[in-house]
């Protein structure tokens, strides 16, 4: 009898520790749902934007609240490692285009730092680019624009950072190529908020 006890508490404390372990595991994965969905909206707010679709895809590339601020530097970068390598001139110029200082937001300069040390893999550039013409989609026609003009004009002043005399004017094939797939992106967006607004009408 004293056996038959011993094997049921020993049974009742091991079902106690699974339910716990469960219980355990479960709280955890709300703990870390609250905590996801506390950053998207800290990314939307930033952004202006509740789009559920695109806080997943910039959360998805390891975008956060503190460095989301150079997202659109980051077809600057593209451009400046297009040559395979980003230049003094380059770097000095994105430093100062992206607006971001060690006091003003260390993260976020701390990640340009790494960004421009280290080429990003292409996918996250090449999906940062889309969320970047998604997001200019959601922007009323005149700012669009704008933003859309700015991104091209800093492009632009970065290719030609780095080639020609002095380093200025000389842009290679390879940086026209990436401006112009940025121009397009820009373009599609431009493209598809008309066809929106007009639908609307």
């Amino acid at each position: 009898m004293p056996d038959k006890d011993a094997f049921s508490d020993l049974r009742i404390a091991k079902e106690e520790e699974f339910f716990h372990s469960r219980e355990q595991a479960l709280l955890e994965k709300v703990k870390q749902r609250a905590a996801a969905q506390s950053e998207a909206r800290r990314l939307g707010e930033a952004l202006g934007t509740r789009d559920e679709g695109i806080l997943q895809d910039l959360q998805a590339l390891g975008y956060t609240p503190d460095i989301i601020q150079i997202l659109f530097a980051v077809p600057l970068i593209a451009v400046a490692w297009a040559d395979g390598e980003v230049s003094k001139r380059e770097r000095s110029l994105l430093q100062e285009l992206a607006g971001v200082s060690q006091s003003d937001n260390a993260a976020a300069h701390h990640q340009l730092k790494q960004w421009l040390e280290k080429k990003p893999p292409q996918d996250f550039l090449d999906r940062s680019l889309r969320i970047i013409s998604s997001l200019l989609k959601t922007l009323p026609p005149d700012e669009e624009s704008d933003r859309g003009r700015e991104l091209l004009t800093s492009a632009t002043r970065i290719a030609e950072a780095s080639g020609g005399f002095l380093g200025l004017g000389s842009i290679s094939a390879t940086e026209r190529a990436l401006i112009e797939r940025v121009a397009r992106e820009i373009e599609n967006a431009h493209a598809e908020a008309a066809r929106n607004i007009a639908q609307r009408l």
